[in-house]
């Protein structure tokens, strides 16, 4: 919520101080209410200054200076009593700072008592910069899930950490030059290109990243955060875990309740949201809060009847469950490009974006947070990270394959399709993903074709050179960023790429920041470190078995949410392509004309805009959301790349 700032004192230009003033004020959407920028001049031949910027209704202070040490904190921390009993005393000798809770005061106790293996000991939301005079070095840290950024700048020397690109673009000695190999990797809708940004000069401190460093030296940027790396393999009786994940569930949403006032929650009719709504009822109630004190205020999109996206009577039910009621937002006042589909506003608003990737549906997602805050709340909690750890592709049966489970495998496949098991989905899901390299070029070679991509490995759409690529080194590069996968399962390889992915914490980020600018803050129940390292864990039979999906989260929810809510369902639903794509061919139309017609990145030579507009054509005429969606992206860092031309 806070925007962070450092500047190492540079032997030219303004005082460090100064500059980290500066840097904040660039950050105002963050922070727009309180600024402390700190002069931090405890090592012998070093100067530097730490700030931070807070919103009026933000808890926390500002830089919280101890004993040589200070802290620059963007942070909520959850589970801070077993953080507490973990750090021992120090944690009450910092809170003088100003409460017990305050999270600068506890990263600082931490710190205190653990080193740098403090990040280890940290859960919650959190970004953060710390200064240790003693040592004469800064360490900054960024949790797993990613909803606080950190970005930082080396350029000349000098670095520079700050909570958004822009807060360092405010220094004029970091140059602005894009950086056409992350701005074709954001085009093409790769997943991988973290840490690199839109500007060759600014690195994104990965999620679940530290930095380390000290005067004179280059930065240190190592992981402190891994998810599990065993997995079950057989089937086991569900009571037990879906006790423990229940359990689990309640406390994480226990804890991301707003501590007074309503909570809203982003609600769906999936099993997601609906989990987190009937854990943190459960919560409320196991606390015997006044209703009156302590609420729940759950906000929904409507959509008509007919829509794919529709769980309009799911929800009711959900909510009359606990005797309470939503609040729905006609999905028609909810245009994608803002309150009109104007080439204007669309240029502007990719002007003002800072990084080349955009989200889809932030309007959507911005019009939840507005009512949440209309209602008195300053809490809005979202089921993201069900689909990462409760559910599977089709790639579970490459695990059955592997371990001889030849009758479970026949079993699964025959359902997953439907009874019309192919060869080739055989060998897409079951044969290929196991394969040795080796092995897989052989059989490449033998039908002449070329060798068959893992599926996770995601590939530049069609109107994209391969020139360019290649000169750019823009696949490679992907290739190299990739985070390494578990190899002894594929279901875990796919959790695992799903929570390491570049692409995964810069959504949840802009997630957090869109709800930010409309006065709330947004946290992730089901993406607390417990939860996630127990369903981690977890086998591919409690995922998906047959056609049945996130069956451990639904037994989990047995008594929280009605029966017919947990029951399994004919077809997908709350599905949101339909309305993508009639807001892609309908508003937004006027703007993909516009693009269409003067394409930077195919003077670049990085597209093709005779395919491109193939493509584009494709879309009106074909319901394919997955080719929509890789238009939108090339089409969005086109604008970005028009908006911060020289």
């Amino acid at each position: 919520m806070s925007a962070i700032a450092f500047s190492e004192r540079s032997p030219t230009g303004p005082s460090a101080a100064a500059l980290v003033d500066r840097m904040l004020r660039a950050m105002a959407p963050l922070g727009r209410d309180r600024i402390d920028a700190r002069a931090v001049d405890h090592a012998v031949t070093h100067a530097g200054a730490l700030g931070v910027a807070r919103a009026d209704w933000e808890p926390g202070g500002g830089v919280l200076e101890r004993e040589g040490i200070a802290v620059a904190a963007d942070a909520t921390l959850y589970h801070r009593a077993d953080l507490r009993r973990r750090i021992g005393s120090t944690a009450e000798a910092a809170a003088d700072h100003a409460s017990r809770d305050d999270p600068a005061a506890l990263i600082l106790a931490a710190y205190r008592t653990l080193g740098d293996a403090c990040v280890d000991a940290l859960e919650g939301d959190f970004a953060f910069a710390l200064w240790d005079g003693r040592r004469g070095a800064l360490l900054a840290a960024r949790d797993f899930g990613g909803k606080r950024a950190l970005f930082w700048s080396h350029h000349g020397n000098v670095l520079r950490l700050a909570s958004t690109p822009g807060g360092l673009l405010a220094d004029p000695s970091v140059p602005r030059d894009a950086d056409l190999a992350t701005v074709a990797a954001v085009a093409a809708g790769l997943w991988a290109h973290g840490p690199h940004t839109g500007f060759r000069a600014i690195r994104e401190l990965p999620a679940g990243h530290a930095l380390r460093w000290t005067p004179g030296h280059a930065p240190e940027v190592f992981a402190f955060w891994d998810p599990p790396t065993e997995i079950l393999t057989r089937r086991e009786s569900m009571d037990d875990a879906a006790a423990e994940l229940r359990a689990l569930l309640v406390a994480a949403t226990g804890e991301r309740l707003a501590p007074s006032g309503p909570t809203a929650i982003s609600l769906s009719g999936g099993w997601d949201s609906t989990a987190v709504y009937g854990a943190a009822q459960q919560a409320l109630r196991s606390t015997g809060d006044d209703p009156s004190t302590r609420s729940l205020h759950p906000v929904s999109i409507s959509y008509p009847e007919g829509d794919p996206g529709r769980e309009d009577e799911l929800i009711r039910e959900v909510v009359a469950h606990w005797g309470g009621t939503t609040e729905f937002i006609d999905i028609g006042a909810i245009p994608m490009f803002g309150d009109a589909a104007q080439v204007e506003r669309a240029t502007r608003a990719a002007r003002e974006r800072e990084q080349p990737f955009a989200h889809a549906y932030e309007a959507w997602n911005r019009r939840l947070s507005r009512h949440a805050r209309a209602a008195g709340a300053r809490v809005i909690l979202d089921g993201v990270g069900g689909d990462q750890l409760f559910q599977v592709s089709d790639i579970f049966l490459a695990d059955l394959f592997r371990r001889g489970r030849w009758g479970e495998l026949a079993r699964q496949a025959r359902i997953r399709s439907g009874g019309r098991v192919t060869a080739r989905g055989l060998y897409r899901w079951a044969v290929r993903p196991v394969l040795p390299a080796k092995v897989a070029r052989a059989i490449a070679a033998v039908r002449r074709a070329p060798v068959a991509p893992h599926y996770l490995e995601r590939q530049a759409p069609f109107w994209f050179a391969p020139r360019f690529l290649e000169q750019q080194g823009v696949l490679e590069r992907e290739r190299t960023l990739a985070p390494p996968l578990p190899r002894h399962s594929t279901v875990l390889a796919e959790t695992h790429a799903y929570l390491r992915y570049a692409f995964y914490p810069r959504i949840f980020g802009l997630l957090h920041n869109f709800a930010l600018d409309e006065g709330v803050e947004l946290r992730s129940p089901l993406l607390d470190e417990r939860v996630v390292r127990f369903a981690v864990r977890r086998p591919w039979s409690e995922r998906a078995d047959g056609g049945e999906t996130k069956l451990l989260l639904r037994h989990a929810m047995r008594g929280l949410l009605p029966d017919a809510v947990l029951a399994p369902r004919p077809h997908r639903t709350g599905t949101t392509g339909a309305y993508f794509l009639r807001q892609l061919r309908g508003p937004g139309r006027a703007v993909v004309e516009h693009v269409l017609g003067d394409l930077r990145l195919a003077a670049l030579g990085m597209i093709d805009a005779t395919r491109l507009r193939r493509a584009w054509e494709h879309v009106l005429t074909h319901d394919d959301d997955e080719m929509a969606g890789r238009v939108f992206f090339t089409l969005q860092a086109e604008l970005w790349m028009r908006g911060h031309e020289a």
